[in-house]
């Protein structure tokens, strides 16, 4: 009964956490080489309201090799019983401390009552039309009955963990963390059960006209969730609660091959989301420099145009006005030549002025003289700075392109997992068709009453020795090895000696396997359905029914998808912020306020090559109006006798006059030229400054925080994995093993069933000797990974 019971509920939870125990500690040996294995297996009894019975906890050490091991293991002393005998054992501060002689294997077993708190919580409730009633409300009633099986897993706690923040440095967050759980709850609905639905279980029959089900149960965020709820329907007549019980193990989620591929996922997103963070960064402070120093060629370009209208308000409003009076004046003073004798007084006075107005004059033409070379040069290094900005903008707009290429390592993560998903979900499909064709054979064999007759030939000899041979080496169950060997001798064509007529029974060997493999293949398929939706009619369908749920691969696609669509966004935003060439400020580019730039520093280098020749021309006209000032204010005296030379000397005044009148008009005009282009240029400066602004605030500002974002959400959710992987290697033991051994617990819940009466002694048995089983199966799992 004992073999019986552990196969039956140690081989589903060997199937559900197919990894080495989460708390397996290094082996040691004592004198000799003994290798040693503790495991504690926690077994509960409910009510079928939920409510604890009893608890109690089963603690084994197997020992194996050669020679003595002396051990201290932590166990729970109240009500502890030794189950391989009437002897006791010494304790010794809450340890049972013994030294046994090792000569190939041997185990030592003890079970008490289990004093701790359950690390997971099972609630039940009944509703039976709609209203929620007790167990003991359902039994002999018919109707609509729902149930729902709540559980929790309590080791919830805040602990503080430290990501990479995507700049480099580390954040510390307040995340929960648990003990990564991993667990199934099993269940057979009698035949009186009909109508049977359920959301999250996989059902079988179980050849009696009764509904199995099972719940496979992952513990643990972010790949799980600390709640677990599920159930079922059904229509019932004279109704009753079946049994249910529920299994759970630790697991590591860094380790165990069924998690760390997803564990693996949320540290590749962190990573991706920091490389993304830093390039972006760079990029960005690289904008700000251009907008930086754009402003401050704005303010240059101000002070340049607040100078040139300056310089046009005076040519235009005092020096040209002065010129035409002052030809005027020589042009009255040339008809005035009659009246020169008696006007002598007024001509000295007017020859003062004159030469007085002529040294003011060649001053100031002197001072705009000096500064045009300046003015110039400034120009010339505006110019050059525009050419070189414009240089880096197109290097920008070139090198831009090179974010998809950034994000590539991405993509191919992406594909990476998508080629795994692929490789799995073959796998799957082959190990679902080996399962159906198994549980086609154990159905066969498990219903044949005899093997052969002492007729058979020595051909079916041969087949049936080398099926049996095949089966008591694949099989890890004791009794089960034993009889196919037995049968494989029996039938051995070398030595086979007619039999009896009697025939051989095969049912004991194969009794049960059919339902279990059976059962796997259900489990299988809804794993491939987890990895794809498109790999049958029959997965479930997504929360609006419309569709099927999709799977990881479906997922991964969406994943690279929305990859390609941020890096070509990035791109294209960058690229019509910088622009191309040959476009002006009106385009909103920065390309295109260098260029307006540009052409109104052209303009502005036309301007000054003008001012530069009016200004020769100014000073020819004032080196002739200074001589011909002071050849009239020389011979104010001679006027009568020197009439003719003051005709001459006019001459040459009026002329000087007109020349300088010209002079001053084509400065004048220069001088409007050089203020239009300032205007032009300080028009658009403000585009590239605002352009590179916009470009920061709206582009790479927006990719680094969507860069941090990502690091900062797949680096805590990663940290809580591996807090979680600590917490399963430190603290998943309900009571701790000798130092240096392979240790694991194992929780198991029975919930009981309601019939109207108690449970039978019969029942009672079957389920302790179910449990003894399972630390047996447990061992000899951690004694093949470990040794």
């Amino acid at each position: 009964m004992r073999r019986v019971g552990a196969a039956t509920l140690g081989l589903p939870l060997a199937l559900l956490v197919a990894a080495p125990p989460a708390t397996a500690g290094a082996l040691t040996a004592a004198a000799g080489d003994v290798v040693v294995t503790n495991t504690e297996t926690v077994q509960a009894r409910l009510d079928a309201d939920g409510r604890l019975q009893v608890a109690r906890v089963y603690d084994q050490l197997a020992f194996s090799g050669q020679g003595t091991s002396t051990f201290s293991n932590p166990v729970s002393t109240q009500g502890l019983r030794n189950l391989d005998g009437f002897g006791g054992y010494t304790l010794r501060d809450g340890a049972m401390e013994a030294t046994v002689e090792v000569d190939g294997r041997k185990r030592l077993r003890t079970v008490s009552d289990f004093t701790g708190e359950l690390p997971v919580s099972v609630a039940v409730d009944y509703l039976l039309d709609g209203k929620k009633v007790s167990a003991g409300g359902v039994v002999g009633r018919s109707g609509t009955l729902e149930v729902r099986y709540t559980v929790t897993n309590l080791t919830t706690r805040q602990d503080q963990v430290t990501y990479d923040d995507g700049t480099g440095k580390k954040a510390t967050a307040t995340a929960e963390t648990v003990i990564p759980f991993v667990g199934q709850l099993t269940t057979t609905l009698p035949p009186s059960f009909t109508a049977v639905t359920s959301q999250e279980a996989n059902m079988a029959g179980d050849g009696r006209g009764g509904t199995k089900m099972s719940y496979t149960m992952t513990l643990f965020p972010p790949i799980g969730s600390p709640t677990a709820e599920f159930g079922y329907t059904a229509q019932i007549t004279g109704g009753r609660i079946p049994t249910a019980n529920v299994s759970v193990l630790p697991v590591s989620p860094l380790t165990s091959p069924s998690f760390k591929g997803g564990s693996a996922s949320y540290q590749g997103g962190a990573e991706s989301g920091i490389a993304l963070t830093q390039g972006a960064t760079e990029i960005d402070g690289n904008l700000l420099r251009l907008r930086d120093g754009a402003a401050t060629l704005l303010g240059g370009l101000l002070q340049l145009q607040a100078g040139a209208d300056q310089l046009a308000a005076g040519l235009n409003d005092t020096a040209v006005p002065g010129a035409r009076r002052l030809a005027d004046g020589a042009a009255a003073l040339d008809d005035g030549a009659a009246d020169l004798a008696t006007g002598a007084r007024s001509l000295d006075d007017g020859a003062g002025r004159l030469a007085t107005g002529a040294a003011t004059l060649d001053e100031g033409l002197t001072t705009a003289g000096s500064k045009v070379p300046e003015l110039l040069g400034g120009l010339r290094t505006v110019d050059e700075g525009l050419a070189t900005m414009d240089r880096g903008l197109e290097k920008m707009y070139s090198e831009i392109g090179g974010v998809p290429a950034q994000a590539q390592p991405i993509k191919d993560g992406i594909t990476r997992l998508q080629g795994g998903v692929s490789a799995l979900l073959d796998g799957l499909t082959t190990l679902q068709g080996l399962q159906s064709q198994l549980a086609t054979v154990y159905g066969v064999l498990g219903s044949t009453t005899a093997v052969v007759t002492a007729a058979t030939d020595a051909r079916q000899m041969g087949a049936l020795n080398q099926l049996f041979t095949g089966l008591a080496q694949q099989t890890t169950d004791p009794a089960q090895q034993g009889q196919f060997q037995a049968l494989a001798n029996l039938y051995d064509p070398v030595s086979y000696t007619p039999a009896p007529t009697t025939p051989v029974p095969l049912a004991p060997a194969f009794a049960g396997l059919a339902g279990v493999t059976g059962s796997v293949v259900t489990r299988l398929e809804a794993a491939r359905c987890g990895l794809s939706s498109s790999v049958s009619e029959a997965c479930p369908p997504d929360a609006s029914g419309e569709a099927k749920a999709p799977g990881l691969r479906e997922g991964l696609a969406q994943a690279s998808g929305g990859v390609d669509q941020l890096t070509a966004g990035v791109v294209d935003k960058v690229r019509a912020g910088v622009g191309v060439a040959g476009q002006t400020k009106d385009d909103g580019t920065l390309r295109g306020g260098v260029a307006s730039l540009t052409a109104g520093v052209g303009q502005l280098s036309a301007g000054g090559q003008t001012l530069v020749g009016g200004l020769g021309q100014l000073s020819a006209g004032a080196a002739s109006l200074r001589d011909g000032s002071a050849q009239l204010a020389g011979g104010a005296g001679q006027l009568v006798d020197g009439s003719s030379r003051l005709t001459a000397g006019t001459g040459r005044l009026t002329a000087g006059a007109d020349q300088l009148s010209d002079g001053l008009r084509t400065a004048a005009d220069g001088s409007l030229t050089l203020a239009d282009g300032l205007g032009t240029a300080a028009d658009g400066a403000p585009a590239l400054v605002d352009g590179a602004s916009r470009l920061s605030e709206e582009g790479t500002s927006v990719l680094v925080e969507t860069g941090a974002a990502t690091a900062a959400d797949y680096g805590v959710k990663y940290a809580v994995i591996k807090a979680g992987a600590d917490r399963a290697a430190n603290e998943s033991m309900a009571y701790g093993g000798p130092e240096g051994a392979a240790s694991v617990t194992a929780y198991s819940i029975d919930i009981a069933g309601a019939e109207g009466a108690g449970a039978s002694s019969v029942g009672r048995g079957i389920a302790a000797a179910a449990l003894f089983g399972l630390g047996g199966v447990l061992a000899g799992v951690a004694r093949r990974r470990l040794v």
